[in-house]
């Protein structure tokens, strides 16, 4: 049984298809990749899995359950968090109390919330900060205090919404090396990115989206090199480089 499994998804949003009848499957531990150009509808995807969007047709379902149309704090609940493309911290909080946001999803006590934030903060390396208000680090911190605050809630899928975007080549190392300590904590993950050379090595699979359509799916070399995806998004350039 796949821990993740969309169904014919299909949103709409007037006469805009922003997802047409996605079909996606995602096994416990893997890493998947979601390429495709602006527009393509990854964030709308990662929107109705996670609840914030309800499908106009289709199904999600998690660990064998069905989740279509599930608010986000009930999906959160089963196992699944997110991160977004736009960095959202509490800016007037602590990076602290950020993540002990995060804990209370699970942890009804403020004592034990406290004791899994410092612990998820360390993981991320952001256990210096915990006492900076958020709104006041620079962007990669703040991802990281994002990705902190979604680990904190325990998930057995992580979602990924350009975590690498905007950081410089350190900081994309240091996420890179990031997220594969998040997969060998055993926790499943699925990711947006546009930075090739961070998604294609470190995906098991990549699917692409292009209005609003899967137009490929397959080994991170197979779609380096399939004609739809170098067409439609990876251009002629990438063909060369590679």
């Amino acid at each position: 049984m796949p821990l993740l499994e969309v169904n014919n998804l299909t949103k709409r949003f007037g006469g805009l298809v922003a997802n047409d009848r996605i079909n996606i499957e995602i096994e416990e531990g893997e890493i998947v990749g979601l390429i495709g150009p602006n527009g393509a509808g990854k964030t709308t995807l990662f929107n109705c899995i996670a609840g914030f969007y309800t499908p106009d047709e289709g199904s999600v379902c998690f660990a064998g359950e069905e989740i279509t149309g599930f608010p986000p704090e009930r999906v959160c609940k089963r196992g699944i968090a997110r991160t977004f493309q736009l960095v959202r911290v509490f800016k007037g909080m602590t990076v602290l109390d950020n993540v002990m946001v995060g804990a209370f999803s699970r942890i009804p006590d403020a004592d034990g919330a406290r004791e899994k934030a410092l612990e998820v903060l360390e993981f991320v390396g952001e256990l210096e900060n915990k006492d900076l208000l958020a709104g006041g680090l620079t962007v990669a911190h703040k991802k990281r205090v994002e990705m902190a605050r979604a680990l904190a809630t325990d998930p057995r899928l992580l979602m990924l919404d350009e975590a690498i975007a905007g950081l410089n080549p350190k900081e994309t190392e240091e996420a890179v090396e990031l997220i594969g300590e998040i997969r060998r904590k055993g926790i499943t993950i699925f990711l947006v990115e546009h930075v090739m050379s961070v998604i294609m090595p470190i995906s098991d699979r990549i699917i692409v989206l292009d209005y609003g359509k899967i137009i490929a799916e397959g080994l991170p070399q197979e779609i380096a090199t399939n004609e739809k995806v170098i067409k439609a998004y990876l251009g002629e350039r990438y063909r060369a480089a590679s």
